[in-house]
């Protein structure tokens, strides 16, 4: 698994964001709780450049529930719950997960630029480039590199492939209760077979519940 962060130029920020993004000093997302199709949620932290501005003006062509959770008083810094129409918001600009892979941290907005981290295979982080491009979207590439796991870590002692599937599954809601997604759409997002992910899958649990049972 490749990750890939991305910078966009402020010249081209407007491709990626509403117009009234231009009320928001800085924002960082703190935890993607869901970022697909079927749902968007997430947890952010922000500024805004003048007093007087509401979450839900700057995001009101999205926005399903906004939730404060903190605000600092001398500096206005806040911190909100954030639950998205998945629709509108997949509208803003290119979306970077058609193709499979998810986003992830650091993904934040400050001095007019927004830096975007992406999470997927060589194939698709190769796709999220062009796709960029074809947009007319100027960017940077900051870094792109190997997703590396600790040596503790459960996932390390799982193959490229399983942990793939595993962690793409986990984050398009396949393990949530109900399901966000089945088996058949969730192969469909990772270019697979359904007996071959199944498969991934199967042999990625019973590796993981091997080492949790025995190493307890």
């Amino acid at each position: 698994m490749r990750r890939l962060i991305v910078e966009i130029s402020d010249q081209d920020l407007d491709k990626l964001t509403p117009e009234n993004l231009q009320d928001v000093k800085s924002v960082e997302i703190l935890h993607f709780l869901r970022f697909d199709h079927q749902e968007v949620a997430l947890i952010a932290r922000g500024a805004f450049n003048k007093p007087g501005v509401r979450i839900e003006d700057v995001l009101r062509d999205v926005l399903i529930e906004a939730r404060l959770l903190d605000q600092e008083k001398e500096s206005g810094i806040w911190t909100y719950f954030i639950r998205a129409d998945p629709a509108q918001a997949m509208r803003v600009g290119p979306d970077l997960t058609a193709g499979g892979g998810y986003y992830s941290l650091p993904y934040e907005m400050r001095d007019g630029k927004v830096k975007i981290t992406f999470l997927g295979s060589t194939k698709q982080v190769r796709d999220v480039i062009k796709l960029l491009e074809d947009a007319g979207v100027r960017n940077r590439v900051v870094s792109l590199t190997d997703v590396q796991f600790p040596p503790h870590s459960l996932l390390s002692r799982l193959t490229e492939k399983q942990r793939r599937t595993l962690i793409t599954a986990h984050a398009l809601g396949y393990y949530d209760v109900p399901k966000k997604i089945g088996l058949v759409q969730l192969a469909e997002r990772l270019n697979l077979a359904r007996s071959t992910l199944d498969e991934h899958l199967r042999k990625a649990e019973h590796r993981l519940f091997y080492h949790i049972i025995n190493e307890s």
